[in-house]
């Protein structure tokens, strides 16, 4: 949370970038009339129309050679159609919608890992694919800075300018020289990722076609002759490179405003524009419906079955929802400050007074910025977002009507016609307030606001600010009414800032209640749930089912929510338990998360769509086979021996009587507290609690001091215990540090394996040593080569081989323990959330 300020800095940048843009748009287009830019796009001629869908067809079948290329360099063996189709879904998609990592990586990262790709095989696709891009863009970059700067460039900026320029364009074409001739073997362990020089040239060559096919597009819809194509092409890379650079989706605004600046003085204003609109609709719009298209036919194809269409459609429809809510904020923000026809106005004030057009243009544009807004609660399925949503497009429609805008109104009606039989998707509850804006929102909502600021300005560029517009109430004060609703919107807006800033954190799970602890209790029969006793720290919530024959312990950290170890009590009833918590996640738009399972309910977890992650292998020892005696245990004997010569001694007492001893477990507890250095774990392992420590058993261990005749408690143990007497276990130990650990710990585990053999118990359960028995054959999966390398070369964070061979030498059975998550890419964020939960962080409901 120390740097969680960095992730806004990209989107401010961004949106500052294209505040600049639009302002010298702004400038730049001063003369501009819309009636002149109607009768430019009017009069553009079918020819070139359809030259420009053909080099837009051109500019996409290159793209769709990058992910040949890469997918054949990856090793991966796919159809070539599937591959094409892939390609452009996830291009159309990142250049309409930007933010590339959530759009087009997240649907290649579909597509090919339901084709049968790893993980690592997809990343050196998108990897492979972003540097074709980048080096294109690069050596068309670099000549452009370097050929234009004597020309048609230079009069544009200072003489020092035009030289640092100039020195930006020789290094873009060193870094691609370097590209192409880097030799492989200078690149150590990452010479893998570095394709061939064959390769690499072939990158550069469908690079530069693509990207000379996308500024033909360009070159196609303007007039003939206005502007040469090699100048068209310089300024168009510099443009779109200065769009990559602002972060904004498209690159819309700056793209325009780049290309204003650089071919302004060759082409007349409104034919410029005219061609930046045409271009934005053959190059962006036409692929993107297009892309549309071929995924739906696609997922339905894959989803033939009535059952799994109907639950991609449920799936699906959220999304789409809350896009189109997004749209129609805008079109409704845009709508407020664009002047209204006359012949409108005269319209209108013919039906009602004055006041109601005015309070419409007003209450237009906050339901404008408030759709906006819940756009990102619809997303998440809230149901109170949608209810709002569904009123405020109403409202909105109310509003279009009662200030002539009838193509708004018209498209409000036919959005919430359509999405008002779609309420049961939207099930989740939760407060808005807990909605809180991403950077992607930011930047999203952030750029819409510019955009109709920049509408505002353009549309009343003629009429001179004067604060007495703010209170000027005429029909023809078309920019006083525009004005007010601008004024309006931002107000909303920055009422919404501060809601989110004084907006409560995510409410964790409720702590478990007495009566619910000792159900828990009753229900721990220790034959596979010996965990369960982790209950009574009262760190984790508990889910109980509706028959009360089975519970499972949980933790919150962020957006997961994290079940301790396998679901506890009678078998049947451990499915629909799971299912019930995979429900309330989805209510609470969390992510479920097992920790520590067995592979007794796997099969149950995969059918929650939960990925197991191996994350090492548990100790069980079988006390029935138990005996001192033999080889394989002689260090323990020994070691066992020489804790009785030293004058230790084992008790265990029941729980009832742990009370008495708390002070004296309190001190020993913070002797060796003090001697680690470090804080109290929780979640998966026990603290001292005392509530905790008086629900169990307590193993005591004495030293008697033969020359004093005096006997003093040095360390101890909790217990767990079962109903049944199928399996022991032991959680919190600690021992005084002035004591030598090494025999201390070998005696308790005797005696404590001793003693519960003589009570009749079946198994020991030493725990779990992480990171060990992990299988990593060069072909594994990047998980299995992480966890063996953290378990052979990891020993200066944690110890994992010594805890391994430490647990050894009891001879025990290993079985193997996992994390499910929902997806290969959510592991990170799982991990961080984790060591939050276990660490005890602000949102664990640990006790202090």
């Amino acid at each position: 949370m120390k740097h969680h300020w960095r992730r806004w800095i990209t989107p401010l940048c961004s949106l500052l970038l294209l505040g600049l843009a639009l302002t010298l748009l702004y400038h730049l287009t001063h003369e501009w009339r819309w009636k002149d830019v109607r009768h430019a796009l009017g009069s553009s001629s079918p020819r070139s129309l359809l030259n420009a869908l053909l080099m837009t067809l051109v500019s996409y079948g290159c793209l769709c050679l990058y992910d040949l290329l890469a997918v054949r360099l990856a090793g991966a063996r796919l159809p070539w159609l599937k591959v094409v189709q892939t390609s452009f879904v996830a291009y159309t998609f990142s250049n309409t919608l930007g933010f590339a990592l959530l759009t087009g990586t997240s649907v290649r990262y579909r597509a090919y890992s339901a084709a049968g790709l790893s993980t690592g095989a997809i990343a050196r696709i998108i990897l492979f694919c972003s540097t074709t891009f980048f080096l294109g863009l690069a050596a068309l970059g670099g000549m452009a800075l370097i050929g234009g700067q004597s020309d048609w460039l230079q009069p544009l900026w200072p003489h020092w300018i035009a030289k640092l320029l100039d020195v930006a364009g020789w290094a873009l074409l060193l870094l691609v020289a370097a590209y192409l001739i880097w030799p492989k073997r200078w690149s150590g362990r990452h010479a893998d990722a570095l394709p061939g020089q064959g390769a690499r040239l072939a990158q550069l060559t469908v690079a530069l076609l693509d990207w000379m096919a996308a500024a033909a597009v360009l070159y196609a819809l303007l007039p003939a002759g206005s502007v040469s194509y090699p100048m068209l092409l310089s300024a168009f890379v510099l443009a779109a490179l200065l769009g990559v650079l602002a972060h904004v989706p498209g690159g819309l605004g700056v793209f325009e405003a780049a290309m204003t600046l650089l071919l302004g003085h060759h082409i007349q204003a409104n034919q410029l524009l005219a061609a930046l609109l045409l271009y934005r609709i053959v190059y962006y719009l036409v692929p993107f419906t297009l892309a549309l298209i071929l995924l739906a036919i696609e997922e339905l194809r894959q989803n033939r079955h009535l059952r799994s269409g109907v639950r991609y459609l449920r799936n699906l429809l959220p999304a789409f929802i809350s896009l189109g809510t997004f749209a129609a904020g805008t079109l409704l923000l845009c709508s407020s400050v664009l002047p209204t026809l006359h012949s409108r106005i005269d319209a209108m004030l013919a039906l009602w007074p004055l006041p109601l057009l005015e309070l419409a243009h007003v209450l237009g544009g906050v339901s404008g910025i408030l759709l906006l807004l819940l756009a990102r609660g619809l997303y998440r399925r809230l149901d109170a977002a949608f209810h709002l949503a569904q009123l405020l497009l109403a409202v909105g429609m109310l509003f279009s009507l009662l200030k002539g805008d009838w193509e708004a109104s018209l498209f409000l009606f036919v959005f919430l016609s359509i999405i008002s039989p779609c309420r049961a998707l939207f099930h989740r509850k939760g407060s808005l307030l807990h909605t809180p804006l991403t950077p992607a929102n930011l930047l999203a909502i952030g750029a819409v606001l510019l955009g109709t600021l920049w509408l505002l300005l353009f549309s009343y560029r003629h009429v001179p600010y004067d604060p007495s517009l703010w209170l000027t109430f005429t029909p023809t004060a078309s920019a006083a009414r525009g004005l007010r609703a601008m004024g309006a919107v931002m107000a909303v807006m920055l009422m919404a800032g501060v809601a989110q800033l004084l907006s409560p954190l995510r409410q964790a799970a409720e702590p478990p209640t007495a009566d619910e602890l000792q159900r828990a209790r009753s229900l721990i029969s220790g034959d596979g749930d010996i965990h369960g006793a982790l209950a009574q720290l009262g760190d984790k919530s508990l889910l109980f089912h509706p028959s009360g024959d089975a519970f499972l312990m949980y933790g919150c950290e962020g957006t997961s929510w994290i079940v301790m170890g396998d679901p506890i009590g009678q078998p049947h009833a451990i499915e629909e338990l799971l299912w019930q918590f995979a429900e309330l996640c989805d209510a609470h738009d969390v992510t479920p998360i097992i920790y520590q399972a067995s592979p007794r309910y796997l099969p149950c977890y995969l059918e929650l769509g939960l990925i197991p992650f191996k994350l090492g292998e548990e100790a069980i020892i079988d006390l029935n086979q138990f005996e001192l005696s033999g080889g394989k245990l002689r260090n323990v004997r020994q070691s066992h021996s020489r804790g009785k010569r030293d004058g230790l001694s084992f008790e265990v007492i029941p729980a009832c009587e742990v009370q008495h001893y708390l002070p004296m477990l309190r001190t020993i507890s913070d002797a060796w507290l003090s001697k680690k250095q470090g804080r109290e774990k929780g979640f998966s392992v026990g603290f001292f609690d005392e509530h905790y420590l008086c629900s169990n058993p307590l193993a005591l261990v004495r030293k008697t001091d033969t020359e004093r005749n005096e006997s003093r408690l040095v360390g101890f143990a909790n217990l767990w215990t079962g109903v049944s007497l199928h399996c022991l276990s032991v959680d919190l130990m600690r021992y005084h540090p002035d004591v030598d650990h090494g025999p201390i710990m070998d005696f308790l585990f005797v005696e404590l394996l001793l003693w519960g053999k003589a009570q009749g118990y079946q198994h020991f359960n030493l725990g779990m040593a992480p990171m060990s028995g992990l299988n990593a054959p060069p072909l594994g999966s990047f998980w299995a080569r992480l966890g063996n390398t953290l378990y052979r070369r990891g020993n200066r964070f944690y110890n994992f081989q010594g805890l391994r061979r430490y647990k050894e030498k009891y001879a025990p059975e290993w079985q193997p323990r996992y994390l499910l998550c929902s997806s290969k890419l959510a592991l990170p964020r799982t991990l961080t959330h984790l060591i939050g939960l276990i660490s005890r962080g602000p949102l664990a409901l640990g006790k202090s």
